[in-house]
């Protein structure tokens, strides 16, 4: 034991000392390894940027969400699945409607007039005023004021008098009322504003929007229920959308790829020349020290080291160089602010390219394994 840490000690010492004597050697791999890598993280994290703003901007135009209009025969209406069972089979917030007419705004355009299933209640109540009664419920861009509002419902006479509440941002109706709509509970619809059964409306938005399969099985799964319930009606997503994206993703994926293979080739050559060069300038010491009673292995690994030390510094280097400017990545290539990288989103891109670069470190390692195995006697011969 005492003679194998000697010959560790011995063997740190040497690469050291090679270090210092020779400095163009650790520099070269340092400064190879930092800069690709760092165009690596560059090329790369510029295609998780890239995904990212055309996500945010998908979800922002309601990519998550599925919409489905049924249009009911006879005046019967369709039993809709409950919040609670949509959320288990497809881990999405969900709202169901059912509109009821519409109504007329003084100055502005006509606003749909629905209802809901009394298993909705409980979403659907806290959206409208605290005494229960109808509410025009609208996003803050829709330009109502909080207060009482007078509409006159289609085919009626007389005004009567709503309240305006806003919805919360981000809700799942801001997309769906752009305009505003009035929310009427289902005990009170046909006594208050004359209205009668109509279109049934259902609502999904996925939470964790992940690829275009997660709105396909929402789709397919309305469109069997439609089928089933023997009525007319159609369902509406962004899952073509998010198919051509993923095929777009999927390219990039080989595209990526082929440049981590690129990053191979360069350091593993750079790797295995500079590896062979400083073992055989130094191959006479290395086959003494086997004469002794050393095993070639030790030397295998002490070069091993060696180079996962260099390659693993530079590419720390390169990472957290990256993390502090690619604000210049994102303003300058993208025009954009307000977005920056996390290390959990980037971390995919740098187990690839940390993959690639250990693979270098592996292969450089090969020639000294053959050389570190040659007969002693055809080297000191």
């Amino acid at each position: 034991m005492k003679s194998l840490i000697l010959t560790v000690l011995y063997l740190a010492k040497d690469t050291v000392n090679r270090w210092f004597t020779r400095i163009s050697s650790p520099l070269a791999r340092v400064l190879v390894v930092f800069f690709l890598s760092l165009c690596a993280l560059f090329f790369l994290g510029s295609y998780v940027i890239s995904a990212k703003i055309i996500r945010d901007r998908i979800l922002r135009e309601g990519g998550d969400l599925v919409h489905a209009i049924i249009f009911p025969e006879n005046e019967r209406s369709v039993s809709l699945p409950s919040a609670a069972e949509l959320d288990r089979l497809f881990n999405a917030d969900s709202l169901a409607l059912q509109s009821i007419g519409t109504a007329r705004v003084a100055g502005r355009k006509s606003v749909p007039i629905f209802t809901f299933d009394f298993r909705r209640s409980g979403q659907m109540l806290p959206l409208m005023a605290a005494d229960g009664r109808p509410t025009l419920i609208c996003p803050a861009s829709a330009g109502y004021r909080p207060g009482p509002l007078d509409v006159t419902p289609t085919g009626a006479e007389e005004a009567q008098t709503v309240a305006v509440k806003l919805l919360p941002p981000g809700h799942l109706l801001n997309k769906l009322l752009p305009s505003g709509g009035i929310l009427v509970q289902p005990e009170t619809a046909e006594n208050l504003l004359g209205a009668r059964g109509g279109v049934q409306q259902l609502i999904l938005r996925v939470r964790d929007l992940r690829s275009a399969e997660d709105l396909t099985r929402i789709e397919r799964y309305l469109e069997t229920l439609i089928r089933l319930e023997q009525v007319h009606g159609n369902v509406t997503s962004a899952s073509r959308l998010m198919k051509e994206m993923d095929i777009v993703l999927g390219n990039q994926t080989q595209c990526r790829a082929a440049f981590c293979l690129g990053i191979v080739i360069i350091v593993g050559i750079l790797l295995t020349a500079l590896a062979g060069m400083e073992y055989r300038q130094n191959e006479y010491i290395y086959t003494l020290m086997k004469s002794f009673g050393i095993h070639p292995s030790l030397l295998v690994l002490s070069f091993l080291a060696e180079n996962l030390v260099l390659v693993g510094a530079s590419f720390v280097a390169a990472v957290a160089v990256f993390m502090q400017i690619q604000g210049i990545v994102i303003t300058q290539f993208f025009k954009q602010s307000g977005y920056a990288l996390q290390l959990a989103e980037i971390m995919p891109e740098m187990e690839l390219i940390a993959a690639s670069l250990a693979v270098c470190v592996l292969v450089s390692s090969l020639p000294i394994m053959a050389a570190a195995h040659r007969e002693i006697g055809r080297v000191l011969k």
